[in-house]
C-alpha cells in the first residue's frame, strides 16, 4: 500500500467573504500531480500548503499538520504573483534563495531544471512572464522539496510556455517530489483532478 504524502479528508474553508469550500477530500502519494480545480481551489491548496487555517476537516502532509507545525516538512510554495527581484540578476535571485535554504540545490542544477541557464546574468526586469514563472519554479527546487504547492502555475502564458512549466513539474514529480497545483476554474467546486 503507497503513503500519502498529502492527505485532505472532509476539509472545510473559507474562500472568500460569502463563500466556503465544503467536503473536500483527496490523497496524493509521493510523485503524483494533483490539480485542484474550481471555486475556492486556492483557498483548498492554501491550506493544504499551511498557510490558511481549516475551518473544519483535517490535512495532513507527510502525516503532520502543516499549519500546527509549519516547516517540519520540505515543501515549497508558489503563489501565482511570484516574486519580484529588482535588481538582481536571475543567478544572484538563485544564490539569495540558497542561502537561506539548509542543503539548497546548487545553482546551476535549478537553472538547468528549469531551462534558465542562458539567463543567468539577466536582471529580473528584463525576464518574459514564462521566465518569471520559471525562475519561481527554480527558486521552490531549491529548496529540495519533497511536496511542492503550486497557484495556477501556468496563469498567463501561451500554450508552448505553459508546457514548459508543466514538463518541469513532470520531471520533479518523475524524482518523487508530490504536487499540488490549482488551476483555471472549470467547476462550482474545488475538486482534485490528477496531471
Amino acid at each position: 500500500m503507497t503513503a500519502h504524502v498529502i492527505e485532505v479528508r472532509d476539509l472545510h474553508v473559507r474562500a472568500g467573504e460569502d463563500e466556503n469550500v465544503r467536503g473536500v477530500s483527496f490523497a496524493l502519494a509521493a510523485g503524483e500531480i494533483g490539480v485542484l480545480r474550481g471555486t475556492g481551489a486556492t483557498a483548498v491548496l492554501e491550506a493544504a500548503a499551511g498557510v490558511r487555517r481549516p475551518a473544519a476537516g483535517t490535512v495532513r502532509v507527510a502525516g503532520t499538520d502543516p499549519y500546527e507545525r509549519p516547516g517540519a516538512v520540505r515543501s515549497g510554495a508558489v503563489w501565482r504573483e511570484g516574486g519580484l527581484f529588482p535588481g538582481l540578476t536571475v543567478a544572484e535571485v538563485v544564490d539569495t534563495w540558497r542561502r537561506w535554504t539548509l542543503d539548497p540545490l546548487g545553482r546551476a542544477e535549478a537553472l538547468r531544471l528549469t531551462g534558465l541557464t542562458g539567463l543567468a546574468d539577466v536582471p529580473f526586469e528584463r525576464l518574459t512572464a514564462v521566465q518569471r514563472r520559471l525562475l519561481d519554479l527554480a527558486l521552490a527546487l531549491v529548496g529540495r522539496s519533497d511536496v511542492l504547492f503550486l497557484e495556477d502555475p501556468a496563469h498567463g502564458l501561451a500554450r508552448g510556455d505553459a508546457d514548459r512549466v508543466w514538463s518541469v513539474l513532470r520531471f520533479a514529480a518523475a524524482h518523487g517530489v508530490t504536487i499540488l497545483v490549482t488551476a483555471p476554474a472549470e467547476a462550482a467546486r474545488a475538486e482534485l483532478r490528477a496531471a
